[in-house]
């Protein structure tokens, strides 16, 4: 569908753009100008010129298409492709009687073993450096004859001994449907004018023989392709069809975006209600229960947009009205997760564990797919993607994405591009709370900090392992509790993965009990979690609440958890502590991340001191950490008795954590300190709990305050109930795990209630995170005002009585999400 664009950003080719008008004349449209150079009306047919104008794109949004050399800010980039480049190719072997490309990755055993086809990606992937290095424009290997020879004769060697029609797809079948083909279309679209057409004919054949069609997995039609892996698929198979003139294959790419085979089953431009996509509330799944926009989500929406910018104004082009679903996606799934241009950890999956993708270079990969789609989006798309872009990238200080070494040149220029558009006002930071039911998730943003934590239940799984990546992420789902501040943007991304204890993640609850390595080879897993309270609800976009009944992973520990997300503070409760098989079990509430020798003071009860590593104290009030947050145990009938505070020094290596094919980290020793605060609640507890606040961005004396007269009063903390009560907001919110009462509160069933009272109205919110109840009926405690009558309510919310006050929320169906009625005097 086509959207009019405005002057403002109106498209033209880049190699009319010179230096000085690069960034002013085109808005973001400039470097992407030579892939949207259509207008209204002027699609043009499948003719090899066609197809020539789209290689032609493609070649662009790889390379850049202009002369990179011209940019000063990309001085280093290219730099280090011609270093890659040289390195590579220096390596390389060449003799007339090799049997593979480099001897580091043999492919001996292709077709059989699972370490060749995983080396032979690797090959590919060399190779697509080389041919980066050849394309692109403004160094001294651009165009070297010499390089383009030995690039046609390394894929010439690929095509004769490993990458054929027929091969036995040994190993990791990704590498032989979406690894390989992308490579493959990605080289032969920079070296379209030098590889022999025979060649080029071979490579594709194979590539169209291991993944025939981009709707379903191998050469069988029994198991659809979902999210990230369709899309790829989609750009592979659009792609070959450019490449060898096939015009059926560039439209079973572009209609595999739509499942035009399935009826929009599997469309990535529908919403689901189950399994892997997008989901209404923003929700993102991919391999069945794990959330995942942070990665397969941003593979997906940045390849949608690769492919609706190849194929725009063509007789191929993107039609599907259901595609404002993809761009709604934006705003609605990925936003809400992005901290100053860094994706929080708790969307990422396994992929915390790459060394090479760290969460601010899967921020970058949004910002570029953001860039890329808004030109051709249309408003009010356009000028909202261009702000959100222009924010996130000013708010990144610490890293900058244009240079850096993980972008395309493309994208790096996209992104100078909108940070030099003066046109283009940058999107303040957001401040609001969300919850998404659909993936056990809750959001919550502040001014200073932001926080979430990742819940699992019977549907959202823990923890992602597997192709030996993420091998100590065993209670990832377990609650951990993430808070970025801006003092600190790069606590998760300095090396903390390798590094962190992995029993003692920040807001778990954990026995000590040993476990073994998650590493398993090829294939991956996500353990499930068995109970199906998790989730919670979100008050007015300010506060909200999350609960979690928890029974760890061979149900030898439980414990019911709850976090209430506030203006400046995050409380945690956690009752019902029970422990069996001898092991001790610990809550961990901080273990925060420092380079070695520069941990903070740190105030315990008053007392000012400075932990050097080993050391530790025991804490009964308050811990305030300079720079970052205060701690208070607060006083309930389940709380906390004391905390210890250590400082830990801690060393690992990224190899440990992930040993990947490709994706495999360094074994090179990393070290670094922690502030770790724990509470223990001793060898096989019996109804154990603890309750202490989190204050972000607080001062000592705001910490010793809270201490002396906590803002927050907790009503309930037992294994039934958990409420608080912040008596400054006339606000109460709390979780029901069963059907019980507990201060004037009486709940009919497990649910997530709100309630506050502003002035003449009283508003009450209720979900049910387990989704097992039909109904709920809510008591809520007298106020001494009498309400007169219903200001607004969702369908199916009545009021049964108004003395007591009861209530009744009908929830069948409604997948977790929050339903809440407002009365009046």
């Amino acid at each position: 569908m086509h959207h009019p664009r405005s002057e403002r950003h109106k498209v033209v080719a880049i190699s009319e753009i010179s230096r000085r008008t690069l960034f002013r004349a085109a808005g973001s449209a400039a470097v992407a100008g030579i892939l949207l150079g259509q207008a209204a009306g002027t699609g043009f047919a499948a003719t090899p010129a066609s197809m020539a104008e789209l290689i032609t794109r493609r070649r662009a949004i790889l390379t850049g298409g202009i002369d990179a050399s011209t940019v000063p800010e990309l001085a280093g980039q290219l730099a280090q492709i011609v270093a890659t480049t040289s390195t590579t190719w220096a390596s390389m072997d060449k003799s007339a009687g090799r049997t593979g490309l480099w001897a580091d990755i043999p492919l001996t055993g292709i077709g059989q073993s699972a370490d060749a086809t995983s080396n032979m990606a690797l090959q590919f992937n060399r190779l697509f450096d080389l041919a980066m290095g050849h394309a692109v424009p403004g160094t001294a290997q651009t165009g070297d004859p010499q390089l383009a020879a030995d690039i046609v004769s390394g894929l010439q060697l690929l095509s004769d001994t490993a990458y054929k029609p027929g091969m036995k797809a040994a190993g990791n079948w990704w590498f032989w449907e979406i690894g390989n083909p992308r490579k493959v279309v990605d080289i032969l679209t920079l070296m379209y004018d030098v590889v022999p057409a025979p060649l080029r004919s071979s490579l594709l054949a194979a590539a169209r023989w291991f993944a025939p069609n981009p709707n379903w997995r191998g050469r069988a039609t029994s198991l659809a392709e979902t999210g990230a892996n369709r899309v790829d698929k989609s750009l592979a198979c659009a792609m070959r069809g450019i490449l060898d003139g096939n015009a059926g294959d560039v439209a079973m790419g572009r209609d595999a975006l739509s499942d035009v085979v399935g009826r929009g089953k599997n469309s990535l431009f529908a919403q689901v209600t189950s399994g892997d996509g997008f989901y209404q509330d923003g929700s993102f799944i991919q391999h069945g229960t794990l959330p995942y926009a942070g990665t397969y989500g941003v593979i997906a929406f940045a390849g949608v947009a690769e492919i609706i910018n190849m194929v725009g104004g063509s007789s191929w082009e993107v039609t599907d009205p259901a595609r404002a679903t993809l761009l709604d996606a934006v705003e609605n799934t990925f936003a809400p997760f992005v901290w100053d241009g860094r994706i929080m950890d708790t969307i990422r999956g396994r992929a915390v564990s790459r060394q090479a993708e760290p969460d601010y270079v899967d921020g970058f990969a949004l910002i570029g797919a953001v860039l890329l789609m808004a030109p051709g989006a249309g408003e009010p798309y356009t000028s909202r993607f261009l702000a959100l872009a222009k924010g996130w990238l000013q708010r990144c200080t610490d890293q900058a994405m244009v240079g850096h070494p993980t972008q395309r040149l493309a994208k790096s220029l996209l992104a100078l591009d909108v940070l030099n558009n003066a046109s283009v006002t940058a999107a303040p930071s957001p401040v609001y709370t969300r919850m998404f039911a659909d993936q056990d998730r809750l959001v919550h943003h502040r001014p200073a900090w932001g926080s979430t934590v990742s819940t699992s239940s019977n549907r959202v799984g823990r923890y992602e392992w597997g192709n030996d990546e993420n091998n100590f992420g065993w209670y990832q789902g377990d609650g951990m509790t993430y808070v970025y501040n801006r003092t600190d943007r790069a606590q998760f991304s300095s090396d903390f993965w390798p590094t962190v204890d992995p029993y003692r993640l920040p807001g778990t609850t954990v026995n000590l009990t040993p476990r073994p390595t998650g590493s398993s080879g090829a294939g991956t897993g996500i353990p499930g979690a068995f109970q199906p309270f998790a989730g919670g609800l979100s008050v007015e976009a300010r506060w909200g609440v999350v609960g979690m009944d928890h029974l760890n992973y061979n149900k030898s520990l439980a414990a019911k958890k709850s976090w209430f997300f506030l203006d400046d503070t995050l409380v945690c409760l956690g009752a019902g502590i029970t422990g069996t098989g001898g092991a001790e079990v610990l809550t961990t509430l901080e273990n925060r991340s420092y380079a070695t020798g520069q941990t903070p003071d740190v105030r315990i009860d008053h007392a000012n001191v400075r932990l050097a590593a080993g050391a530790s104290r025991t804490a009964s009030g308050s811990i305030h950490v300079e720079g970052y947050a205060g701690f208070v145990l607060l006083p309930s009938e389940n709380g906390t008795a004391e905390a210890v505070v250590s400082v830990v020094r801690r060393t690992g290596n990224w190899r440990a954590i992930n040993s990947g094919a490709d994706t495999g980290g360094k074994d090179a020793p990393v070290t670094r300190d922690y502030v770790t605060i724990t509470a223990s609640h001793g060898t096989d507890p019996v109804n154990q709990g603890y309750a202490y606040m989190v204050l972000p961005a607080a001062e000592h004396s705001d910490t010793f305050k809270n201490q002396a007269k906590p803002r927050v009063t907790v009503l309930a903390n037992t294994k039934d109930s958990q409420l608080l009560s912040v008596p400054g907001e006339s606000l109460t919110l709390g979780n029901f795990y069963a059907a019980s009462s507990a201060r004037g509160f009486t709940a009919s069933g497990p649910c997530s209630v709100a309630v506050h009272e502003d002035g003449r109205e009283l508003s009450v919110t209720v979900a049910d995170p387990s989704r097992t109840q039909a109904t709920v009926r809510l008591t809520v405690p007298g106020t001494g005002k009498e309400w007169s009558g219903i200001a607004a309510a969702d369908p199916g919310v009545t009021v049964v009585s108004t003395k007591p006050l009861t209530l009744e929320f009908s929830l069948a169906g409604n997948h977790g999400h929050q339903k809440a009625i407002t009365l009046k005097r």
